[in-house]
């Protein structure tokens, strides 16, 4: 049975309400990770590079025209542009950007490239220059071994860009950015899936074969459905091994041959970090293993703000790819609003362009700042993943399938699925190992979701039930010092507004728990008890590959569509989404509707794929 997509707003109106970022003096930002030591003023010879990030043109006639390019009864249904057209349209023109790079110039800055959405200026310049044009001193720091430099006041645009330039991303070479995967700490690996090889059907061993056959891709290949003749691309800050995923998915039954892998550099000269080097290795074989006939190109770029700028203008102004997902976040309150800016700009052009984007909701259920300040050191925060947490991003959650796990003192079961909160092993731990061993290594885990506090709700959820506002009482407390993460006990380190009507995620799951989780070949071996949303957006980068394929074109913005879907079908006879009815994410629960916890539900692809023929 085929479902019509249908009109679920106009076209004026579907993105206006959807991306209008708070006011920076509303919203809730820490704005900076951990305290780290200051060891004082940077070596002012020392080179850096910065990304300028230009205003767009006509942003509310580019929110009109994305939205009307997934509305059915627009004329513009799925006419996409081209990259050139989405710079002469929107773009900052030529003379403006002639008149910025003239300025660079003149303060003895190099700029190193202009890209071509006109959008992104990459300069260069010793870290005096720097300091000096952006009007504040910059500092080098240590934290958990890593040295990194950033600013230590505001930073101040020179009045001779402040009516073009509005985001600075670069003068902080911190680490910004965590992979969204999780493996099993020793107390929880099941006795059953301790082998070194992947194991049809069994819960923590799977593999793209067994992801087919638990959310229904198998009818789309019966039909010839491979990804063929689409691009996926993969956005990435880290390096990876091409014989590793030439073995996994010769072990899948699938050609080995890693010719349709194509590796970019998105900062040309810049060393490729190996940290993370596993994330990027399951992510090319979860999305190239469900897509076998896709070509790939994976996108890497350096672990800082300057490299993400980087990374996303590279990928989506190239066009290559039809589908683009990332698995690396960091909390929206690290961010301000004229990140988040920067960041809309890019991705309203992959929409304009037809490309849609899945981020990972992150791995630690509602409380996204869980690794960077861990409890009990820390007080939880509910807080939500960014680029997650963009309206233009589809945000990928985790659910644990049903299961018995067979553990050394006992079994646990999850009778039916679930969103993924490792709380349902609380009592199995405390009882076996004592609460500290829980906190320690267990809390907070769970598929990310909650309510955006920098994100207005936008129209594809307004009305919806279930949809949340943001809790009260969020405030960060310094509990007790430890090294890895200074503060001062009893710190209040910010606060985040309550009762925000906020966009929630995440929009949609499929299992991401460790212990239902999956198996990866990495560094010459298999590993299993693999799991975290960073397996869902790549899976499902591969799933629009083939949906892609069927469409013969590119698909578009997808939350439009996929929200409107539910709105007419919501879990009835045929419909794409399965309602998961129990359970949390540690704070939001799951129910038959729309939730914080899980979205709109898992997936029944063949169904999902039926709503795009037309």
């Amino acid at each position: 049975m085929k479902f019509a997509l249908k009109p679920l707003a106009s076209a004026a109106s579907l993105i206006l309400t959807g991306l209008l970022t708070m006011n920076a003096a509303q919203a809730g930002s820490l704005k900076s990770k951990p305290a780290a030591i200051d060891n004082g003023p940077v070596s002012a010879t020392d080179s850096t590079e910065v990304a300028l990030a230009l205003k767009v043109n006509n942003l509310a006639d580019l929110q009109a025209f994305v939205a009307s390019t997934v509305d059915p009864s627009s004329p513009n249904f799925h006419k996409f542009l081209k990259p050139e057209q989405f710079a002469s349209r929107y773009g900052q023109s030529n003379a403006v950007v002639h008149q910025v790079t003239n300025y660079l110039q003149s303060q003895g800055l190099t700029v190193t490239r202009v890209f071509s959405n006109n959008l992104v200026v990459m300069v260069r310049g010793t870290n005096a220059q720097m300091a000096s044009m952006f009007s504040t001193p910059i500092h080098s720091f240590s934290a958990n071994g890593v040295s990194f430099q950033k600013p230590v006041g505001n930073v101040t645009v020179p009045v001779a860009l402040q009516g073009v330039v509005h985001a600075v991303a670069g003068l902080s070479t911190e680490p910004r950015f965590e992979s969204r995967k999780r493996k099993l700490p020793a107390a929880i690996v099941p006795t059953s899936t301790t082998a070194l090889m992947p194991m049809a059907g069994v819960p923590g061993a799977y593999t793209v074969k067994d992801l087919a056959n638990l959310y229904n891709i198998n009818p789309l290949y019966a039909k010839g459905l491979t990804g063929a003749g689409k691009t996926l691309g993969i956005m990435t800050f880290a390096s990876f091994n091409l014989a590793d995923v030439s073995t996994y998915w010769t072990a899948m039954g699938q050609s080995g041959s890693t010719a349709r892998i194509t590796v970019v550099n998105t900062v040309p000269g810049s060393t490729i970090s190996t940290d993370g080097d596993d994330e990027t290795t399951l992510d090319v074989e979860q999305a190239g293993g469900v897509a076998p006939g896709a070509n790939i190109v994976v996108y890497e770029a350096p672990n800082t703000d300057a490299g993400a700028i980087a990374l996303y203008t590279k990928a989506i102004t190239d066009n290559i790819a039809d589908t683009l997902s990332i698995s690396w976040g960091a909390s929206e309150i690290y961010y301000d609003a004229s990140a988040f800016a920067a960041y809309d700009n890019l991705f309203l052009q992959a929409a304009a362009q037809g490309v849609p984007i899945f981020a990972a909701s992150a791995d630690s259920g509602a409380y996204d700042i869980g690794n960077a300040y861990p409890y009990p050191h820390y007080s939880s925060l509910l807080a939500v993943d960014f680029p997650a947490s963009s309206p233009m991003v589809l945000a990928t959650g985790g659910t644990t399938l049903p299961m018995t796990i067979n553990l050394r003192y006992g079994s646990v079961t999850v009778p039916t699925e679930r969103p993924w909160g490792w709380d349902y092993l609380q009592s199995y731990i405390a009882v076996n190992y004592g609460m500290s061993y829980y906190y320690s290594n267990m809390f907070p885990s769970g598929g990310g979701g909650g309510v955006s506090v920098q994100y207005p709700v936008p129209s594809y959820q307004a009305g919806l039930p279930g949809v949340q506002l943001s809790a009260k009482g969020q405030t960060l407390y310094c509990f007790s010092n430890v090294a890895s993460n200074p503060c001062t006990p009893g710190q209040n380190l910010g606060s985040l507004p309550g009762g925000f009507a906020g966009r929630n995620v995440p929009d949609v799951s499929l299992n991401g728990d460790p212990e239902s989780g999956y198996s990866v070949y990495y560094q010459g071996n298999w590993i299993t008890g693999f799991g975290g949303t960073s397996f869902v957006a790549p899976q499902l980068n591969g799933v629009f590959a083939l949906i892609s394929q069927q469409v013969g074109g590119r698909v578009g913005w997808l939350h439009p569509q996929l929200y409107g879907a539910f709105r007419t079908q919501g879990y009835g006879s045929g419909s794409p989404f399965r309602a998961i009815t129990t359970g949390d994410n540690l704070y939001w629960h799951a129910w038959n509707g729309f939730n914080p916890a899980t979205g709109l539900g898992s997936l029944d692809v063949a169904n999902l794929a039926a709503i795009f023929s037309h």
